[in-house]
């Protein structure tokens, strides 16, 4: 295969044997070197048309990112603001909360040792594996959250103690026997070991005689339910009552009684006429108070509320 070129001036042909390989690879490289000169010149020039338009894009969307950041920013601010002042407000109820603790403790004449409301509630456990943090602030205000909850927590679980405690005492000396078995009146003879009124010998006295005139009315000393009444031999007419507490009381030598078996009393209410029935030298009531089958000395009951 040959290759002719003609002169434009002269009118000359050179003829090129392009089966020769010299002639075939100066070609091969010359079309080459051309291709490649386009190709670079196309590259430059698209880098001196693009390259402004790149930054542009580039700074207008780092733009945009700086102020989604910011925003962000902003928004977590705000949320940290807020935690820190819930934390002072719950801090500032648990100091309340603690000097609450404090009075009523001593009000209640409660071991400090047991209800210590100066002390945190004891905590501890083996060192576990700790979260990955984040803010710098916000881990602070997340173990003073944990912190005032577990605080709360103890206090919550103290004052339900005491709580307890308060209405239990409070109940007890409800249901407690306790004041005079009379309105009025006074007392003839104490619990204990006595002269008997009958004999003269020394005798063991299971109560406290309260006179008054007759027709005064015998009360229950405490709520509870009537046990007995009715005559027994050395009482005559008496009243037994049982407390919810374990007591019993009883109420003897009365004229009369106002109440019957399996009746609810309630403390002061009226059970009997005093008066002189059984073994009785005058008109009094025998007041006895017994617990588990003790007898125990009335005196200590009578100056309750």
């Amino acid at each position: 295969m040959n290759l002719q070129i003609v002169s434009g001036r002269t009118g000359r042909v050179r003829q090129f044997d392009l089966r020769q390989p010299k002639i075939l690879l100066v070609t091969a490289l010359g079309v080459l070197l051309a291709c490649g000169l386009v190709f670079a010149a196309g590259v430059q020039l698209g880098r001196i048309v693009a390259g402004p338009l790149d930054r542009a894009a580039v700074a207008r969307e780092i733009e945009r990112q700086r102020l989604d950041l910011s925003v962000v920013r902003s928004q977590m601010q705000g949320k940290v603001d807020a935690l820190a002042a819930r934390v002072g407000t719950l801090n500032a109820h648990l100091i309340r909360l603690d000097a609450l603790g404090r009075r009523v403790t001593d009000l209640a004449g409660l071991d400090r040792g047991e209800f210590d409301f100066d002390q945190p509630p004891p905590a501890g456990g083996p060192e576990g594996e700790e979260f990955p943090a984040g803010s710098a602030q916000v881990p602070d205000l997340t173990a003073a959250l944990e912190t005032l909850e577990s605080q709360l927590v103890d206090r919550q679980q103290q004052f339900a103690v005491l709580e307890s405690l308060m209405s239990t005492r409070s109940l007890g000396e409800r249901v407690l026997p306790g004041g005079w078995p009379i309105i009025g009146g006074w007392i003839t003879s104490h619990f204990g070991h006595r002269s008997d009124p009958f004999t003269g010998r020394g005798a063991f006295h299971a109560g406290v005689d309260f006179t008054a005139p007759k027709g005064t009315k015998v009360i229950a000393t405490g709520p509870g339910v009537v046990s007995f009444s009715g005559h027994k031999t050395g009482y005559g007419y008496v009243v037994e009552i049982t407390h919810p507490t374990g007591y019993m009381t009883r109420y003897g030598h009365n004229s009369r009684n106002l109440v019957s078996e399996g009746q609810t009393v309630q403390k002061g209410e009226p059970i009997a006429i005093i008066g002189s029935t059984g073994r009785s030298t005058g008109t009094h009531v025998h007041f006895e108070v017994v617990r588990d089958g003790n007898t125990l000395n009335p005196m200590k009951y009578l100056s309750a509320p």
